[in-house]
């Protein structure tokens, strides 16, 4: 089974409409996320305004940065730290540190929908597009703006893997487990540096930046994890606990 997308889009690109839908499906999710949880309105209404200037600042600088000033556009690693950057900013004008813990989960939980949804637009503006693939669901562009021969349908692997990964953290989030956060920043690091691979743009590389940062997102993931399981363990003797390690041995 073969796909074909055109590219002629005339008036709206599909990446601008599904980026917009993604910063508005996430960050309504993020406010209501932080007020359900607890945080002052006033603190979940800053950080929604803030989100997408800092998303937009640190995804356009990171890939300005990267290509020694000879590329623009959004990087999504860019936009990470732009989202964190927000709650972080916050968390300084308000120093509460019980808010700024939600917000950070909170944070967390939104990335995987907003990166699956703005995928969906890579897939089919052809930005972002795959290595040469001519199995089952290959994806050939034509038109003006992407000409390619049958391609593997990278973005569309992402938004799914994605889309999986930001059910479980709701569903984590539902069972009251511990160290979500670090559970959806691994799992999405893993998720990303491996389909890197598979990017046409990933050709002759060994290593990729974002593959970098997602090696460097693992490793201080496993390292927070075991640090924070090491002093909490003690607390389990004799007691009953609200939260519980979700997959970790009892």
């Amino acid at each position: 089974m073969e796909i074909h997308i055109c590219t002629d889009y005339s008036l709206i690109p599909p990446y601008a409409v599904f980026l917009l839908l993604s910063c508005a499906a996430g960050l309504s999710l993020q406010y209501l996320l932080n007020i359900k949880r607890g945080v002052n309105r006033r603190t979940a209404g800053f950080i929604t305004l803030l989100a997408p200037l800092m998303s937009f600042f640190f995804g356009l600088l990171l890939t300005y940065a990267a290509s020694g000033g000879k590329k623009t556009g959004l990087s999504s690693m860019g936009g990470l730290f732009g989202m964190y950057a927000s709650v972080f900013t916050l968390a300084l004008i308000t120093r509460n540190s019980k808010e700024t813990k939600v917000t950070i989960e909170n944070c967390t939980l939104v990335l995987p929908l907003i990166y699956s949804i703005s995928k969906t637009g890579c897939f089919f503006a052809g930005c972002c597009h795959g290595i040469p693939y001519d199995g089952p669901f290959c994806v050939e562009y034509t038109g003006k703006i992407h000409e390619t021969g049958c391609i593997f349908p990278v973005q569309l692997a992402e938004t799914v893997a994605f889309l999986v990964i930001f059910i479980a953290g709701m569903v984590m989030l539902k069972m009251k487990c511990r160290n979500i956060s670090v559970y959806i920043l691994t799992t999405s690091a893993a998720a990303k540096g491996l389909l890197d691979f598979l990017r046409e743009s990933h050709t002759g590389k060994a290593f990729s930046l974002n593959q970098i940062l997602c090696i460097i997102t693992i490793a201080a993931g496993i390292i927070y994890y075991a640090a924070a399981s090491k002093k909490a363990r003690p607390a389990y003797s004799g007691t009953a606990v609200k939260q519980h390690n979700c997959g970790s041995a009892a």
